[in-house]
């Protein structure tokens, strides 16, 4: 299969030291992406380029083929995130208005407006919230209605900045089931996070970042014993794996 986004020799520096260098990958239609590293390794900066927030100092971003600079626009339609402090993102008087923000800047007739917020609305079950001021709601509606924002503009890359950060246990199990919901039914999902565990039965893939580049990439299951070498905690299960007494 044909990669949909292509990152070709990404590279910015902050001014003094930092940023990201030299950063190559490709994602495939459906991927379920964890984008992980500790604090300073790079991961916001390399997802704030997928989108055009920021734009590199040398390499590219191709969707489809096409440089994502050359339309921002069409780019945050077809790439959207959310960002880990989901208040930054609501500008709505309700949740029904914030879900219609993006379609009514497009100039989409008012019918089509309100149809597709409502099919949105009902997907991820916040249907019953759709009066409510967004500032009435907890952590974990607020994540789900940034999502719902960004699904109605129907696009085909989520990316996620530390979702699961200040949750609390019964939140993080829902937007978990939400976003690997998503992925099921075939959005692409990239991931940045320092909570590997959490995704471990629904991500596919793990790119690991150290000192601003990409230092790993492949399966769950090939990689996840190596986080601990690049600063990242290593899940439960496979601590207790590694500490199973040895059986004939």
């Amino acid at each position: 299969m044909a990669p949909i986004f292509e990152i070709k020799h990404l590279t910015h520096r902050y001014p003094g030291k930092g940023g990201i260098f030299d950063i190559s990958f490709s994602v495939s239609r459906g991927e379920f992406i964890i984008l992980a590293g500790q604090n300073g390794s790079g991961k916001t900066t390399l997802i704030r380029h997928l989108n055009g927030l920021l734009q590199p100092e040398t390499g590219e971003i191709h969707l489809h083929g096409k440089n994502i600079l050359k339309d921002l626009i069409q780019t945050r339609k077809k790439v959207g995130m959310v960002f880990q402090d989901a208040d930054t993102q609501i500008v709505g008087d309700t949740v029904f208005d914030e879900v219609a923000f993006g379609p009514e800047n497009l100039n989409l007739q008012r019918d089509h407006i309100n149809t597709k917020v409502t099919q949105v609305l009902e997907q991820l079950d916040l249907i019953g919230l759709k009066d409510r001021n967004p500032a009435t709601l907890s952590g974990g509606e607020k994540r789900k209605l940034t999502i719902a924002g960004i699904l109605v503009m129907d696009p085909e890359i989520i990316i996620f900045d530390e979702p699961f950060a200040n949750l609390d246990h019964p939140g993080t199990q829902s937007l978990l089931a939400t976003i690997s919901d998503l992925n099921k039914k075939g959005q692409t999902i990239i991931m940045a996070t320092h909570d590997v565990e959490t995704l471990l039965e629904s991500a596919s893939r793990l790119l690991i970042m150290a000192e601003g580049k990409l230092a790993q990439d492949g399966s769950i299951t090939d990689l996840v014993k190596k986080l601990e070498f690049y600063g990242v905690k290593k899940p439960c299960a496979c601590r207790m794996e590694s500490q199973r007494p040895w059986q004939p």
